[in-house]
Parts: C-alpha cells; structure tokens; sequence
C-alpha cells in the first residue's frame, strides 16, 4: 500500500476512534458550582442565614482539602425573603443563568413546593432543606403519611421531614413512659401540622398503644379542647401547631386541673419558652437535631473561628447539603446535573454531621435518619436524647 494512502488511513482511524470516546471518559476541568437560595432578609433570616453559613463553610474546608478530584467548588448564594415567587426566580436563576450543578433550597415549606415542580422541568437537582414531605412525594396523603407515592425526579429532602419527626415522637413515647391513651391536636390549616399528627397517631397504634382522641386546633380559647381530652381519658396530648399556637395551649393548661403529658413537635424550640414562660415546663418534644449533637461540636471550633459565634441547629442542614451533592459528584465522577441527579439517587454511605446514611430511593429522603428527643426544664432546653431512632428501626424491621 502507498504510504500517503496508509497515513490517511491511520488518521481517519484515530479520528473515529475519538468519536466513539464516551464524554464522560473525558475529565472536566473547572469549578463546580452550587447554588443556593434562602431567606436573608426576612422572617426567617437567622435560619437562612444559618443555613448558608453552614454551607459555605463545607464548601470552605473541602476547597482547602483539595477540591473534589482537584477541582474547587465555587457557592453562589441568593435571597429568597420568605417568599414562594422569590424563590422560584433564585433557582431559575441559578439552574438556568448560573448554570450551577445543583441547587440547595429554602427550609421554608411553600417555597421547597413552588420550586420541586420546576425541579423537574429544570433537570437540575434541587437538595432541599425543607421539613414538608410533599416537597418530594406530590402525591402523598396528609392523611396517611407512609403513602408517599412517587418521588420528584429532581427533588431530593436532607433532614428529618414532619412525619419522621411524628412517628420518631411516637415510638419515644411509647418506649419510654407508661403511659396508654394518646391525644393529638394540630392545625387543619397547616399540612405539615396534619402530617405530624397522624405519622404520630400512626406510631402510637403501631406501638399497641391508645389513640383516644384526635383534635383540630381551636379559633380562640383551649378549654373545651382540654375537656375533650379530659374527657377521653388521655394521659398524654401531643400538640404540633406553630410556636404561638403552642403557647397559647401551654398557659391555657397551666391554668386546669387536668394536665396531660404534653409532647410536642419542633415548634416548641426556640422562642417558644419566650412566648409561654413557665407553662411550658415539663413538654417533651422532637426536632431535626440537638443545639447539644456531637456533630456541631465537631465544627464549632472552625464555625467560631469564621462566624465568630457558635454553631445552631439550622447550620447542619446546609453543610450536609452541600456534602450530599458533592458525594453524588465524587460518586459519579461528573458535575454534569443529570449524572448528579442519577448519583444522588443511588447514593449510600454518605457521611453527614449526624452519621452515615443511603438515600431512599423511593421517597428521596435519606434514610433511618435521627430525631432529636428534648425537654423544656426550668425555663430552658434540655436534650434527652441527641439521635434517637426508635428499637423497631435499629432491629431493621422498618424502613
């Protein structure tokens, strides 16, 4: 064969052999970014500020490790206020303008709901730091908590939801007091309320235990609220509404006869011994994490150092998430957000402040996750237990 037609031969050959090179078999080069979106300036400001506290300052210490697989991750950081529209324009703008590889959300329910949809339209993985559960189940049923139905495609939750909260609540209860006969009250207006009340009633039934009376949150005044409960004979009232409403049943029962155990959900932190004093000693209730977990400990000596202050309970979810997406990058060797999104979604082993998880691939939540156990005491906040998970999950034989 002719030289010139052998040489020619030889480049057409490399060059179809670089066509058929997978894209992903090429190594990306650059920052990665991330985005995220919460409120700053608003209502919930120092929970928003919290938050992107916390994930600036994972982002910080992985860049001073190195990166990931040598590439710097950049975090671009946008105001939402405390509001819906707000936040679906900071997403959009993040996905679709900043071209970032995933978007870590508000903790503000309706706006983790306003954005999941355009989520999905998007095809940039949204890492919500909301506590609703439809944030990644659309089709869930308040009513029924453990019918989540599909997951968003693109939606992913990294703390515990309300019905995590609920049923953790529960199986405490049942576990630890002697106690048969169970009330719930909560606020038909707030779906997260609904979704905590009945994951908790389903837990207590679960447990074998009593649900004597469930109650909706009264207009005005919570004396015939507690006659029913006196009436029912329940020796415990798990009351999940907003920080005023739980005051307000708080003083009101301080002021009865009957005083049932009175278990709460995580509206009964802070400020809510500000707003009920004295009346709320003794309310036994469960949150997301402990002011007192070993995991802010671990960080508070970096946190002090940047922030000047110590860490609060809202910093944890900003740091996982920002752990979470780039544990799906590692993972799949790509920022791609599709790649990403597959990543997350197949994820185990992933390392948070509050332990080691899997990621649920039905619901889009992380597995197996902690509750925190707490006690208002003397007018202040006591843990009894930092990461509770109840016997029935540690023996396996519930997911």
């Amino acid at each position: 064969m002719p030289r010139p037609t052998a040489l020619v031969l030889s480049v057409c050959l490399l060059a179809f052999l670089c066509s058929c090179v997978s894209p992903s078999a090429v190594r990306e080069t650059g920052p990665i970014h991330l985005g995220i979106y919460a409120d700053l300036s608003s209502s919930g400001a120092r929970d928003g500020n919290d938050a992107v506290k916390g994930a600036q300052l994972r982002v910080e210490q992985i860049n001073e490790s190195g990166g990931v697989g040598g590439r710097m991750v950049d975090l671009i950081v946008l105001d939402m206020k405390q509001n819906p529209t707000e936040a679906v324009k900071a997403y959009t703008t993040l996905a679709q303008e900043r071209k970032v590889t995933a978007v870590i959300g508000s903790s503000v329910p309706n706006a983790g709901l306003a954005v999941s949809p355009v989520a999905d339209l998007a095809h940039v993985p949204l890492v919500s730091l909301s506590i609703d559960d439809r944030v990644t189940s659309p089709d869930l049923n308040p009513e029924i908590p453990d019918a989540t139905g599909p997951a968003r495609q693109f939606t992913f939750l990294v703390q515990p939801t309300a019905a995590t909260i609920g049923a953790g609540l529960a199986a405490y209860a049942a576990e630890h007091f002697q106690l048969q006969r169970y009330a719930t009250l909560y606020d038909p207006s707030s779906v997260v309320s609904l979704i905590e009340a009945r994951a908790f009633e389903a837990g207590i039934k679960r447990a074998g235990k009593v649900l004597a009376v469930s109650l909706e949150m009264p207009p005005g005044d919570y004396a015939a609220t507690l006659d029913a409960v006196k009436a029912a004979h329940a020796e415990a009232l798990f009351v999940c509404g907003s920080v005023e409403q739980n005051a307000a049943l708080a003083k009101e029962a301080l002021d009865v006869a009957f005083q049932p155990l009175i278990l709460g959900n995580q509206s009964w932190y802070a400020p809510l011994i500000d707003r009920a004093g004295a009346a709320a000693n003794g309310v036994v209730f469960a949150m997301g994490i402990s002011p007192d977990d070993v995991g802010l400990g671990d960080i508070s000596v970096r946190f002090a150092t940047k922030y000047g202050e110590k860490p609060r309970t809202a910093v944890v979810p900003g740091w996982d998430a920002v752990g979470l997406i780039l544990a799906a990058v590692r993972k799949t060797g790509s920022s791609s957000p599709q790649k990403v999104r597959d990543a997350l979604e197949i994820l185990t082993g992933f390392k948070g402040l509050e332990g080691t998880f899997d990621m649920d691939r039905k619901t889009h939540r992380l597995s197996q996750l902690p509750v925190a156990i707490m006690r208002i005491w003397s007018g202040a906040y006591t843990t009894l237990e930092p990461r509770y998970v109840s016997r029935q999950s540690k023996s396996g034989s519930t997911k």
